[in-house]
């Protein structure tokens, strides 16, 4: 039956990489929704593009959210009262269309994780890529949230960061390497979230310096295939650790 449905899928695969390409990513998210519905496990390019459609889709929102926060600040400076109040309205009606997409697709996002993919698999290394997805667009809604909701996405999202931490860095063969791709991957993205959404920069740092100090002991140990993915998630984990380092000590000089 698998081999029957074959040339199905593939033709999902090839229409959602042509709408990568096209920049169409409404039009691959449907596809990636269809390929995460179908029932059976992804394989690794799979799951990359079905999370690469509900990112660029979820991407292209934040991107559009900031373009109109920033012509909101200058309404907002606008003398005339009654000017200033049409163009306002009119900018947040539309800054709650753009929010609405964005969390909608997140809360999908989510859901296809947790009913449709997540409970095929029983390795852990995929286990974990999964996890770190949930979480990270339990990340981007916080971004579209406010006040109390805000802070219980963001909770969610610190809850599924540690539960896929904790997989990941289990002993023996249950975890994985610090030098494996979705635990460095995962490592990168929690020390995002602790930097950026909770505002939390010393635990960003300690977590970014103990995957790099782990890692770097054991890259000479990769093979080529795999070297190259850990060296650049490495070379962003430290460059991420030296701007926060910088931030830090700044911080702690003026305050003095």
């Amino acid at each position: 039956q698998m081999a029957a449905m074959e040339p199905e899928r593939q033709l999902l695969i090839d229409r959602a990489r042509l709408a990568e390409s096209a920049g169409r990513y409404e039009d691959m998210i449907h596809l990636g929704r269809e390929l995460a519905e179908y029932g059976t496990k992804l394989t690794a390019p799979e799951r990359n593009l079905f999370c690469a459609a509900y990112k660029q889709y979820v991407g292209q929102r934040r991107a559009s959210l900031k373009k109109v926060d920033s012509v909101l600040e200058m309404e907002e400076l606008i003398p005339d009262v009654e000017e200033r109040t049409w163009k306002v309205e009119a900018l947040k009606e539309y800054r709650g269309v753009i929010t609405g997409e964005a969390r909608i697709t997140c809360e999908e996002a989510v859901r296809l994780v947790d009913s449709s993919l997540l409970p095929l698999e029983n390795s852990s290394e995929v286990r974990v890529f999964y996890l770190k997805i949930k979480a990270d667009f339990k990340r981007y809604a916080s971004d579209f949230c406010e006040g109390p909701e805000r802070q219980l996405v963001a909770d969610e999202a610190l809850a599924t960061y540690q539960e896929a931490f904790d997989l990941a860095a289990q002993p023996g063969e249950d975890g994985l390497a610090p030098t494996n791709g979705s635990r460095l991957a995962l490592a990168l993205n929690f020390a995002v979230f602790y930097h950026q959404v909770l505002k939390q920069p010393d635990k960003a740092c300690l977590l970014a310096k103990a995957a790099f100090d782990d890692a770097v002991s054991m890259m000479d140990q990769l093979e080529d295939e795999h070297y190259q993915e850990a060296s650049t998630l490495m070379r962003t984990l430290r460059d991420n650790l030296t701007a926060w380092t910088n931030q830090l000590m700044e911080a702690g000089l003026g305050a003095d």
